[in-house]
Parts: C-alpha cells; structure tokens; sequence
C-alpha cells in the first residue's frame, strides 16, 4: 500500500471516529439545548417582564401571553423535531412505491440493501437511509428529513422570534445605566432632585416632600430597577439571546431559501455542479423538483388548506402525511 493509500485510510478512520463521537454525544446535545431554552424562557418570564409590566396590567398579561406561547412552540417543534422518526426507504410503503416505479427509482444502497429514491441519501451518524435528508443535526441527535423537517424548521422560526423577543425586553435594562442607584419620587410641588448613595444597595427610593426634607422609604415611579442577581441573569439573557438571534439570522434564511426553491442542504451542493455544468454547455438548468414558491411551501409543509399561510407554523402532532419519494423519471 502507498503512502496515498495510507494517508486515505487514516482520514476514513478519523471520519469514523468522529461519526461515532457524534452519536454517542448527541443526547448531552439536547440536554444542553433544552436548558438553555427553559433557562431564558424563565428569566424572560419570571425575571424580565416582571420588571417591565406591573401585575394586573393588560399590556402585561398580553406580552405575557404572546411571551408564553412563542416559547411552547420552540419547546414543542424542538422535542417533534428529536422525536419524530425523518422516515427511510426501508419501510414497506416507500419499498412498495419504488417496486412500482421499477426502472425510475435508478439508485440503490448497498448498506442498507435498499431502493435509494430520489433526495433520499445514507447518512454515517444514523447509519441509515433517510428520506429527503437536510442534514443530520447533533442538537437534535437525529436526522433533518421528511417527516421533521417542518418541525426543525419551525424550530428555527420560532425561536428566532423568541430571542428577537429577549433581547427586546432585556436590553433596556442591560444598557439603561447604573442598575443599583436610587430614585428620587416627588411628592410634593416644586423641582425632582436626585441622589446616590453609594453605601446603600437595597433596593429603596429616596422620597422628596414638597420643598422640605428628604426621606427614604419605597415607592413606586417609571425607572426599574435591578439587583445585583437580577441584572446577571438579563445580561446572561441578553448577550445568550443576542448571539443566537444572530446566527439563526443566517441559518434559518438560509432554510427559507430552500424550502421556496425546492431544495435540501444535500440537493442544494449536488445542484450546483449540475448548474455549472449546464452553464458550460450552454442549456437552461432545471430543478426537476420546483413546483414554484407556493406550491414547495406547501409541499414542505404539508398544509394546503384555505389557511395554509398560517397553519405552517402552528403546531401539529400528525408528521407529514407524504411518502417522501419523488419519482422522476
């Protein structure tokens, strides 16, 4: 054996390793993932809005609300979106549609010793065949395919909105200045005045009398305030939320990108050798898989009725109801 033969080896038993490293890590994964969402789920709620919105304030209860129900759906398309098998061509109603397609179904795998339909591709982590696979997702330990995609995109929907959310409410508080000085109310006629007292941390108002003395006592007046735990836990908020918004700001557009033009992550690479090609010879290129914007939307997601603008991204136990096997012939 040469020296390339060698140095291939070595790199398909590193590949190797790491597809094992990444099996066997997914479900810290998702553990990790989870916290991180209930965490800034809770100060959002128990901790940011509190001091945003007095109790019994109707602008309160519906930030509340809205806060609340964002959030149940990031938990509910992340626990579909790891549950939900992404579905093979190893089960008996794709192996009967590939057995009646016969010459259209032209792949075939020799690991799982199956028809390999089109956009179905074998995956190392899983070990498997998957039905339209995206990707295989660590933080979901679980193939992206056709039964979830809709929940893993979702996902990204969601949560995206649910960090713009956080770092909304928290900002202010975070960069709103000294988050320990007291206030000065004014309960009298005549000019507000301020003081600082740098030797007192509780959280207490200084209470001006008309023109006399001043007081200290609690009060209530527009500027919040924040303890030392309380500011740690909205920067931690903030600065979580803020770096996340930012990386779904690529990923999830990016996911919006292939759904309207009908591709996944495997086909979108596949397609841009296809598409140099058909530059070079100087014909059209055509995905053989584009139904038009409207029409992948709904295809993806499973939603053709009258309402099917909004009923994608509400939450739905039933997977996709398709087979997952686009025939072409």
């Amino acid at each position: 054996m040469g020296i390339t033969g060698k140095i291939v080896r070595c790199c398909s038993a590193i590949e190797s390793l790491g597809d094992v490293f990444i099996r066997l890590v997914g479900p810290l994964y998702v553990l990790l993932g989870v916290s991180l969402i209930v965490a800034v789920a809770s100060l959002l709620l128990f901790v940011i809005l509190p001091l945003t919105h007095r109790a019994g304030d109707p602008a309160g209860f519906a930030a509340l609300a809205a806060t609340s129900f964002v959030f149940f759906n990031v938990l509910f398309n992340y626990f579909m979106a790891v549950r939900v098998d992404p579905g093979s061509p190893t089960s008996k109603d794709v192996q009967l549609m590939c057995a009646e397609a016969g010459a259209g179904v032209r792949r075939w795998c020799h690991k799982c010793r199956c028809p390999k339909p089109e956009l179905a591709h074998h995956c190392r982590v899983c070990r498997r065949c998957v039905l339209k696979m995206d990707h295989h997702c660590p933080w979901l330990h679980n193939c992206v395919g056709h039964r979830n995609y809709r929940y893993f995109f979702n996902f990204l929907a969601w949560l995206w909105l649910g960090c713009l959310l956080t770092v909304f409410s928290s900002a202010s508080h975070v960069f709103g200045g000294d988050a320990f000085k007291l206030r000065v109310v004014k309960l009298g006629g005549g000019a507000m005045g301020a003081i600082t007292p740098s030797a007192v941390r509780d959280p207490v108002d200084v209470i001006k009398i008309g023109e006399g003395a001043l007081g200290v006592g609690l009060a209530h007046s527009a500027e919040v305030r924040l303890t030392a735990d309380q500011h740690a836990a909205t920067t931690f908020s903030c600065v979580l939320a803020a770096s996340i918004f930012c990386a779904l700001c690529l990923l999830w557009f990016w996911h919006v990108y292939l759904v309207l033009t009908a591709q996944t992550t495997v086909e979108y690479h596949r397609f841009r050798e296809a598409r140099k090609e058909a530059k070079r010879i100087g014909v059209p290129f055509v995905n053989p898989h584009d139904r038009g914007w409207r029409g992948n939307w709904q295809e993806v997601f499973d939603e053709r009725g009258r309402y099917w603008f909004l009923a994608w991204a509400m939450p739905r136990i039933k997977p996709h109801r398709g087979t997952g096997v686009p025939i072409v012939t």
